[in-house]
């Protein structure tokens, strides 16, 4: 059993820190794939290999926070209870970015990678700058999805927290 303060800190945690990291991820897409398209290909992927390095010691970790505090939410509403479903609910969409990435995104993102590490060669191996560049429009579609996916946990989980 949770006192009425611990269960309000668990829902602000979980959903801002949910919602935070979704738009994060989300901006990157927006902000950052558009700049890489206007660059030179050899440039742009030196870039994304950082992007995809700073951004792998983050945002893994914040998404599992979130759905860890919406695991605790789940484990202590009412059993059988449909709080206890939107927490559940609420924590797998967090941490679902988890699988997303591994199972859809990093066929892309390690394609980009190994591109990038081979400099101009690897661009002419991979079938030249169009291709490098629907590569990279493809990872900003795949990581806005990403971001939308823990989106969805975050919104569950305030639609939880507002339930009466």
């Amino acid at each position: 059993m949770t006192t009425p303060l611990q269960t309000l800190s668990l829902q602000i945690f979980g959903i801002s820190t949910g919602f935070v990291t979704a738009g994060a991820i989300t901006a990157l897409s927006y902000s950052t794939v558009p700049i890489f398209l206007e660059h030179p290909n050899e440039v742009s992927l030196r870039h994304l290999r950082a992007l995809f390095s700073s951004g792998s010691h983050i945002f893994p970790q914040l998404a599992t926070a979130s759905s860890a505090a919406f695991s605790a939410l789940a484990y202590y509403a009412p059993p059988s209870s449909s709080l206890r479903n939107q927490y559940v609910l609420a924590a797998v969409g967090a941490i679902g970015i988890a699988p997303f990435t591994v199972f859809v995104m990093k066929p892309t993102n390690m394609t980009l990678k190994e591109i990038g590490e081979e400099g101009q060669e690897g661009i002419k191996k991979a079938g030249g700058e169009q291709r490098v560049q629907e590569l990279l429009r493809r990872f900003g579609r795949l990581n806005a999805l990403r971001g939308g996916i823990l989106a969805l946990g975050a919104a569950i989980g305030l639609k939880a927290a507002l339930s009466p």
